[in-house]
């Protein structure tokens, strides 16, 4: 009987990237006892120390950092699998094409429109996800298209076109105090106020924590219709794709203000296996390459993708 298992490789996945065992349990809504508990068994079981302990602070030792790396091999060829077993039956009947919450699925809306004129037999499936704190559980099968916004973990195996780049903007609502500081906000204003923020963004992917202020106090939320809710509510905060709220900074229901540690750009990325074939994919990949360009002059900085990609069949 293996003494590691899947559930395992993920928790310890887990603290790592967020830095703590309450964070951790927090984004796996277990209790931190219980988070305790599963490290501190794996270690007796291994005769092994996974973490070195520094107060509320964790950090991985050589032998965590080396468990986590070849685990995660492991993990992710066998949700590959899953999803292949579970999606075999639809090879060839149609697309599935995975967003992640920070794209605007409006852009997509006469795209659909066409192929189901094109298509009408063929079945499409859109779906949202949120990959900065579920890349465990992705894996794509021969029929996806994903549209992946940021950082792309070591050990996904997939082709890559870059569609553009996301440009987050600090947000709060116009009757928070921040409106009246008649300057940039700062680091110390933020550490002074409540961050809304999605649990993605604690994660520890390149990118997905930019700007944030350490020890901040935080309201963890699991997607972006959330987090603009309570920002627009004035309990806090927070870094939000501008193309996503525009029309609620256009109504002046969120106020967009300069701040000193701006949230870096994000890259956009199409995504998909490299077995990848079909009709209806080379229709969507083709259709993505050709909407790179303006889908780019959505973000701040417009620049030419790359977009070599599969021949078409």
């Amino acid at each position: 009987m293996p003494k590691i298992s899947l559930d395992a490789i993920h928790i310890i996945g887990t603290i790592k990237s967020t830095g703590s065992f309450s964070t951790a349990a927090e984004v796996l809504h277990k209790t931190p006892s219980a988070i305790s508990y599963r490290v501190s068994n794996i270690e007796s079981k291994l005769n092994i120390k996974l973490f070195h302990r520094n107060g509320p602070v964790v950090n991985l030792t050589k032998e965590g950092e080396f468990l986590l790396q070849e685990g995660g091999w492991i993990l992710n060829a066998v949700n590959d699998l899953e999803s292949r077993i579970k999606n075999m039956h639809l090879q060839d009947r149609g697309i599935r094409i995975i967003l992640d919450t920070h794209f605007p699925l409006s852009t997509l809306g006469q795209d659909i429109s066409v192929f189901i004129s094109a298509y009408p037999e063929a079945r499409i499936e859109i779906q949202r996800e949120s990959f900065g704190r579920n890349w465990e559980g992705w894996n794509t099968n021969n029929n996806d298209l994903v549209v992946v916004i940021g950082h792309i973990p070591e050990g996904i195996q997939a082709n890559t076109l870059i569609l553009g780049w996301v440009h987050f903007v600090l947000c709060v609502s116009p009757n928070h105090h921040f409106t009246h500081n008649g300057g940039i906000i700062t680091q110390r204003d933020r550490l002074k106020d409540i961050e809304i923020v999605m649990a993605e963004n604690v994660q520890g992917q390149t990118g997905r924590n930019q700007g944030m202020a350490p020890l901040q106090n935080r309201i963890l939320v699991s997607d972006l219709e959330s987090q603009v809710s309570l920002i627009k509510q004035g309990i806090g905060h927070g870094f939000l794709p501008e193309t996503m709220v525009s029309g609620e900074l256009d109504k002046g229901e969120l106020i967009a203000l300069p701040v000193d540690l701006p949230r870096s750009d994000e890259v956009i990325r199409l995504i998909w296996h490299p077995a990848s074939k079909g009709e209806y994919f080379t229709w969507w990949y083709q259709r993505f390459a050709q909407k790179a360009e303006s889908l780019a002059l959505l973000m701040r900085q417009q620049r030419s993708p790359d977009i070599s990609g599969p021949p078409v069949e």
